[in-house]
C-alpha cells in the first residue's frame, strides 16, 4: 500500500456543483475528464448535493464511498467518513450500510449483489467505514513499542538487540509527532535506557552476565532456571510479543478485512514528514484522449484558452486577456522525423521582459575550483531542483546540485579527498559533498551538452547540463499551426534524447543543449544550467561567468571557494529554435541556412556594399577592407561549413550558394574600388 495524502477533496468541498461549472469556472478544467480523476469529482459532486438537501444524492453518496473504498486513498476516506457521521442527513444511510455489513441477508437488491461480490476480493475488498476501530490496533504486534525498562536486558552482548527506544510509547502515537520531537524521545529514552543497563549490570552481577546474555540469545526466561536470577528483566514476555506479532496482524486482517488498509495508514502515516514528499519526475498523462505532460503529483502542465465556454457560463460577453506572443521569425521545420520552431527571440530576463533566458542548478567547476550554486526554494519543484533531481526521475539523470549539507568537516573532506572509498559510497547524493565523493562530474563540451547521461552509469558518472524549457515557450512551438511536433510532452523524447534548444547569438553558429527539465514561468523562458551558460560564453568568445559581488566564499582547509549564482550574465540578444528528433537530422537542416536566410544574407552584403552609380560612400569612418571583411565574416556565419552540409531541398548545394556570395561580395568590393570611395 503506497502511503500518502491529498487535499483535493477539501478544496472541491462547496464547488462541485457540476462537472461543467468545475470545468468552465474553477482551476480544474483539465483535470475534470482525466479518468484517475472521476470518482474523486463524483464523490465530490455527490456529497455537494447531498449537503444541500438531496436525501437521494446522501444514499448514493454513502453507497459509492463505501463500495469504491478499496480504491480511495485513506486522506480522502477519513475526510468523508468524518464530515458525513457529524451530518444528520447521512444517518439513516449510514444504519444501512452497517446493516448491510451486518446483516447482508436483509437486502437483495442489486447494490447488495455487488457488495457481496466484492466482498469476496481478498486484496480490495470495501471497507465499513462507520464501524468504530482504534488507531491502536495491533498495539501488540508493536515489537519497538512492547519494549520496556521492565523486559528488556541490554547489557553485554545484548546491548544491540535489546535497546529500549521507545519505552512503551505507542508507535502510531510515534509516528504523528514531527521528527524533532520524535529525535528529542529517543534521545532521552537513550540516556535513560543506559542508565538502567548499567544499573541492570550491577545487580544481575557480572559473574552471572555471559550466562544471562546466553538465555537471552537462545530465548529462554530468566525465570524458568534452576538457579535464581534476582532484579532481572522479564524478557520472555518481549520475546513472546515478538514471537507472535505476526499471527496477530494476520489475525486484525481477517477481521477488518478492507478497513486493514485504514489500519496500516494510521499505524504508518506522519503527517509532519510524508507531506513535505511527494512523486518526483513528471509523467505523461491522457486527458481527452490525447497525452499531456503532468508532475509527480498529477497536475496537468497546461493552460487551457476557456474564451468561449466561460462566456457560455457566466454571460461575459469580453475576452480573456490573451498573452503576449512571443516575438518570432523564420520557418519551422517539420517533416515527421524532426520537428524544429520558428526562431524565437529571447532577451536577458528583466522587469517587463517576456521572453528571456536565465541561468539555474549549480556546477563543480575543477577548473577554477569553484562550487557554483543557487539558493531559491519557493515551490517544491525548486527545492527538488536544488537536490539536482528534474522531471525524468529522481536517480539516474541528474543535474547540478546547490545543497552543501549541514556538516562542514564532510565538505572539506570530500573536496580534499580524505574521505575512504566505503564513507563515499554511502555519503548522501543529493547534497554537493557525496556527489563530489562519489564522483559525479560535469562534461562541459559540445558534446556533454548535446548528451544525456546516465549519472548512476560507469566510468563517467556526468551530471547533465542544458536547458529547462518553459512551459509557455513550448505551448508555442506545439501550437504553431506551421509546425507538427513529434510529441506535445516533454518527457518521452527527454529519455531518448531527442528533445534540444538550438541556440546562437543573431547570425551566429547554432549549438545544440539537451532539455533536461521544464519550469513553470508564465513567460518564454530558457533557462540554462551554470554549466550550459558557460559552455555558451566561451564557444561565443563572450568571456567567463562573472562572480556576482559579495557571493564568492573560500571554504576553508580547501583550495575551493563558493559562489552563489544569483544572477545571469547580460549576452544581449539570443535566438532559439526548439528542436525535436535526432540531433544529426536536425544539425543537417540548421547546419546551413535555409533559402530565406541567403536572401536575408545577400540583402546584408548588399546594404553594405552601396552600388557606386548610387554615388552614395560606404558608412563613415569604416575603411572598404574594413566592410568586406564584414560582410565576409556575415556570411560566413550564415553559411557554417558548408563543405561538410547541404542545404535544405529545393535550394542549390551549398558550395554554389556560397561562392555565389563570394562572388558578389568580390564584384561590390571591385566596383568600390574603381569608383574610388574611399571613407
Amino acid at each position: 500500500m503506497v502511503i500518502y495524502s491529498n487535499n483535493l477533496h477539501q478544496k472541491l468541498q462547496g464547488i462541485a456543483i457540476s462537472k461543467e461549472y468545475l470545468k468552465y469556472n474553477t482551476p480544474f478544467c483539465d483535470i475534470v475528464d482525466d479518468p484517475e480523476f472521476e470518482l474523486d469529482f463524483d464523490l465530490a459532486i455527490g456529497y455537494n448535493s447531498a449537503v444541500n438537501g438531496n436525501l437521494s444524492a446522501a444514499d448514493s453518496f454513502i453507497k459509492n464511498l463505501t463500495l469504491n473504498s478499496a480504491f480511495l486513498d485513506w486522506s480522502t476516506l477519513d475526510y468523508y467518513t468524518k464530515k458525513t457521521s457529524n451530518n444528520p442527513i447521512f444517518a439513516s444511510s449510514i444504519r444501512e450500510m452497517q446493516n448491510r455489513f451486518d446483516t447482508p441477508a436483509m437486502f437483495d437488491d442489486g447494490y447488495q449483489q455487488s457488495l457481496n461480490q466484492q466482498l469476496k476480493d481478498c486484496l480490495n475488498s470495501p471497507c465499513n467505514l462507520f464501524l468504530q476501530t482504534s488507531d491502536s490496533v495491533g498495539r501488540m504486534a508493536q515489537a519497538a513499542s512492547t519494549k520496556n525498562s521492565g523486559n528488556t536486558f541490554g547489557v553485554g552482548t545484548m546491548s544491540a538487540s535489546m535497546t529500549n527506544m521507545l519505552d512503551d510509547l505507542d508507535q502510531t502515537i510515534f509516528n504523528k509527532i514531527p521528527a524533532l520531537f520524535q529525535d528529542g524521545f529517543v534521545e532521552i529514552t537513550g540516556v535513560a535506557n543506559k542508565a538502567w543497563t548499567n544499573t541492570q549490570a550491577v545487580l544481575a552481577g557480572k559473574k552471572n552476565i555471559s550466562e544471562l546474555n546466553k538465555l537471552a540469545q537462545e530465548g529462554r526466561s530468566f525465570r524458568n532456571t534452576d538457579k535464581v536470577y534476582r532484579y532481572t528483566p522479564d524478557i520472555k514476555s518481549y520475546n513472546d510479543y515478538s514471537a507472535s506479532g505476526s499471527m496477530i496482524l494476520n489475525k486484525i486482517k481477517e477481521s477488518l478485512g478492507g478497513c486493514f488498509d485504514k489500519f496500516q495508514y494510521k499505524y504508518r502515516y506522519n503527517p509532519y514528514n510524508d507531506n513535505g514528499q511527494f512523486p518526483s519526475g513528471d509523467r505523461v498523462a491522457s486527458v481527452n484522449g490525447k497525452d499531456i505532460e503532468a508532475d509527480g503529483t498529477g497536475k496537468v502542465h497546461r493552460t487551457t484558452n476557456n474564451n468561449k465556454n466561460f462566456k457560455g457560463q457566466t454571460g461575459n460577453v469580453s475576452a480573456l486577456p490573451p498573452r503576449t506572443i512571443v516575438p518570432s521569425a523564420g520557418n519551422a521545420i517539420s517533416d515527421g522525423s524532426i520537428a524544429i520552431s520558428k526562431v524565437y527571440n529571447l532577451s536577458p530576463k528583466g522587469n517587463g521582459v517576456r521572453a528571456h533566458y536565465s541561468v539555474f542548478a549549480g556546477l563543480i567547476d575543477e577548473t577554477n575550483n569553484i562550487l557554483w550554486y543557487e539558493n531559491y526554494s519557493k515551490l517544491a519543484g525548486d527545492i527538488m531542483t536544488l537536490k539536482g533531481i528534474n522531471n525524468m526521475n529522481e536517480t539516474d539523470y541528474r543535474i547540478g546540485i546547490s545543497y552543501f549539507g549541514s556538516d562542514d568537516r564532510l565538505l572539506r573532506d570530500a573536496l580534499n579527498g580524505n574521505l575512504t572509498p566505503e564513507q563515499a559510497a554511502s555519503s548522501n547524493a543529493y547534497i554537493i559533498p557525496g556527489a563530489y565523493a562519489r564522483g559525479y562530474r560535469h562534461n562541459l563540451t559540445t558534446e556533454g551538452m548535446e548528451t544525456l547521461y546516465n549519472t548512476r552509469r560507469a566510468p563517467n558518472f556526468y551530471l547533465n547540463d542544458g536547458v529547462a524549457i518553459s512551459q509557455t515557450l513550448f505551448k508555442a512551438f506545439v501550437n504553431d499551426p506551421e509546425v507538427k511536433p513529434l510529441v506535445t510532452t516533454y518527457k518521452k523524447l527527454q529519455l531518448k534524447n531527442q528533445f534540444f534548444a538550438a541556440l546562437r547569438v543573431p547570425n551566429g553558429k547554432w549549438y545544440y543543449y539537451k532539455v533536461i527539465d521544464w519550469n513553470g514561468q508564465k513567460d518564454a523562458n530558457v533557462d540554462l544550467t551554470v554549466g550550459a551558460y558557460q559552455h555558451f560564453m566561451r564557444v561565443n568568445g563572450l568571456g567567463e561567468l562573472s562572480i556576482p559581488k559579495g557571493t564568492q566564499k573560500q571554504i576553508k582547509g580547501t583550495e575551493w571557494s563558493s559562489v552563489k549564482k544569483i544572477s545571469h550574465d547580460n549576452l544581449g540578444p539570443l535566438e532559439v529554435r526548439l528542436c525535436q528528433g535526432n540531433i544529426n537530422d536536425i544539425k543537417a537542416k540548421l547546419g546551413t541556412p535555409t533559402s530565406d536566410e541567403y536572401d536575408d544574407a545577400i540583402a546584408q552584403l548588399d546594404a553594405a556594399f552601396v552600388e557606386p552609380e548610387d554615388g552614395a560612400p560606404l558608412v563613415s569612418g569604416i575603411s572598404q577592407e574594413d566592410e568586406y571583411d564584414r560582410g565576409l565574416a556575415a556570411l560566413d556565419a550564415a553559411y557554417v561549413e558548408p563543405v561538410d552540409k547541404a542545404l535544405v531541398s529545393g535550394v542549390p548545394e551549398g558550395y554554389d550558394q556560397y561562392d555565389d556570395g563570394i562572388a558578389q561580395l568580390d564584384a561590390a568590393f571591385e566596383a568600390s574600388q574603381d569608383s574610388n570611395l574611399n571613407q
